[in-house]
């Protein structure tokens, strides 16, 4: 019993920090989202048999069904299209060696940077009724200006597949095509040492190996087209193409209706929980497929005219498809028309006015951001610290082997949990359970953002801890230093590269979200990604891409500034 005390005394109680930060900034406010919804479901089965009673309240009427139908409609399009647009690129990536496949990688990792927002509106600036897509069509085939006569695709389902489509190919590229690789080199050369064809290996190796994490990669793209909101709320076509992360926002914020939009949130919860556990079954059964021990080294050949045309106009698509939109946004950035029809003119008409309404934005992101990544760090610092400690005194046996292996899986379960979480229905739960006096104002925000982006900083940091040779831990304890100590003396600093990674991922993530900005909706604090949804709504397209540019340049820096001191650090 001694040494199970003197184990959570010295090293394991700062582990409640994390797990109590969990706790009271999803767990209870995700639960209080759904009970209320819970109440709601049983109210109205009870008035339904209560044999014709008229005092019974009436049922509300929910068009519950018809908007969960559309909502898994256009995330199962969107998965389809997905791996349309992926699966070539991950096949390219995984047999190929060239320049031309390894230029995808970059390419593809453009949306994983980019706020939904902003995605919305380059999509809006480059698929719409003018824009420049059109404009190319019609110039292409002398009809008409402006795109008059071009596709419609904005406004309506399509938009919302082919935006969902942007952000979730690379999902496909990366895991279909790594799993590629990975089989590839395992048994490939065997195959081909067998006499089996290139046609006979893909057909009874490649295909059956992949099909897990073609399956995996397509639950995903489903999972994030199902709980998307910024992209349905610009892009969607009113009523009829409304979701439920939609209607949450509109019933909690709009109808004060709380208990109606938790019926939702019910809804989408039970969906996304059941497609979660499918994608994680899916991820194990990939890890089983084939060993991790086998690595082999490939014969780099040349890559043929025959391959090479195939993948140049893939690469051309894709462009077109990930560099159309953004590139839309900083040129508009620079234009400026009389009327919406009317002819464009080089402009600085919107940096000029960007001191107005973009700075004070500007500079409550940043903060934002910076407050809530250093809340996530320190959160993601202290759980791979605890759980390193657990795993460390588990591995030693003993009295507390048992407790610290529990410890160690709670930690990382606590860490893990808001990657399935809604930011809709999260909102929804602080509002019902703390109210907008306790539930809207600076403090929550900056506990939702870091909290939501303490999965990725949390993997990051852990796998930094991980990467830490354990001679030099012991050889810090056997100086004398106390895990406290050790922790500022020897982890921290062999870690630095993780976690300026782990910030760099959270404090982009904080700035493009948007979703726990309106659905707290503190009063007089604008950020970044609120503005431009409000000018794109008010049809100032102008300032909504000067702030676009801003938007993403400091979502770059977020992501390219953690990694500038790599060569220092190695």
């Amino acid at each position: 019993m001694n040494a199970a005390a003197d184990f959570y005394r010295k090293t394991n109680l700062l582990a409640l920090v994390p797990i109590l930060a969990v706790t009271g900034v999803f767990i209870l406010p995700y639960g209080a989202a759904l009970a209320g919804g819970f109440s709601t479901l049983q109210g109205a089965f009870g008035s339904a048999f209560s044999n014709g009673d008229s005092h019974a309240a009436p049922a509300p009427a929910l068009p519950l069904l018809p908007i969960a139908l559309f909502t898994m409609k256009q995330a199962f399009f969107s998965a389809i299209a997905a791996l349309l647009l992926g699966l070539p690129g991950a096949w390219f990536v995984g047999t190929s060696d060239s320049r031309l496949a390894r230029a995808l990688r970059p390419l593809t990792a453009i949306p994983f940077a980019m706020p939904s927002i902003l995605v919305a509106l380059g999509f809006v600036l480059f698929f719409g009724n003018a824009g420049w897509f059109n404009r190319l069509i019609a110039a292409l085939m002398g009809s008409g200006k402006n795109g008059a006569s071009g596709v419609p695709i904005l406004y309506q389902t399509s938009a919302i597949v082919l935006a969902h489509a942007f952000y979730n190919f690379p999902i496909v590229i990366h895991l279909v095509g790594d799993s590629l690789v990975h089989v590839r080199r395992a048994y490939a050369p065997a195959a081909a040492t067998l006499g089996a064809s290139p046609w006979t290996t893909t057909r009874t190796l490649f295909l059956p190996a992949i099909t897990p994490a073609i399956i995996r990669s397509a639950l995903l793209a489903f999972l994030y087209s199902f709980t998307s909101f910024s992209i349905v709320l610009v892009l969607g076509g009113g009523p009829r193409a409304t979701t439920l992360g939609v209607e949450i926002y509109r019933y909690s914020r709009v109808l004060l209706s709380f208990r109606e939009a938790s019926v939702f949130a019910i809804t989408e919860t039970v969906i996304a929980g059941a497609v979660f556990a499918l994608t994680v079954f899916f991820e194990r059964k990939t890890q089983t497929i084939f060993p991790d021990n086998v690595r082999r080294t490939m014969e780099k050949k040349p890559m043929s005219l025959r391959t090479a045309w195939p993948l140049a106009l893939y690469l051309l698509i894709a462009g077109c498809i990930v560099l159309g939109p953004l590139l839309s946004i900083v040129v508009e950035s620079f234009l400026s028309r009389v009327s919406r029809s009317g002819a464009a003119a080089p402009s600085l008409k919107w940096w000029l006015a960007i001191g107005e309404r973009c700075a004070p934005a500007l500079v409550r992101s940043l903060a934002l951001a910076f407050c809530s990544a250093s809340a996530a760090c320190v959160l993601a610092i202290i759980a791979a610290w605890t759980a390193q400690n657990s795993e460390r005194n588990a591995a030693k046996g003993g009295a507390v082997s048992l407790l610290a292996r529990l410890l160690a899986r709670v930690i990382r379960l606590f860490v893990s949990a808001p990657l399935v979480s809604s930011g809709i229905v999260l909102g929804l739960g602080f509002l019902m359970l703390y109210g907008r006096k306790h539930g809207a104002n600076m403090a929550a925000l900056v506990m939702v953002h870091a909290v939501a982006a303490l999965p990725f900083a949390g993997n990051a940091i852990m796998e930094g801890f991980h990467t830490i040779n354990a001679g030099i831990i012991n050889a810090a304890e056997s100086l004398g230093a106390s895990p406290l100590k050790r922790l500022f003396t020897v982890d921290i600093p062999l870690c630095g590269r993780h976690i300026r990674s782990a910030f760099g991922f959270a404090a982009a993530i904080s700035l493009g979200e948007l979703n726990a900005v309106m659905m707290l909706g503190i009063e007089d604090f604008e950020t970044l990604p609120l503005l431009i949804y409000r000018a794109v709504g008010a049809y100032r397209y102008g300032s909504a891409c000067a702030a676009g540019v801003l938007l993403m340049l400091c979502c770059g820096l977020a992501f390219a500034l953690p990694d500038a001191g790599v060569k220092r650090d190695a």
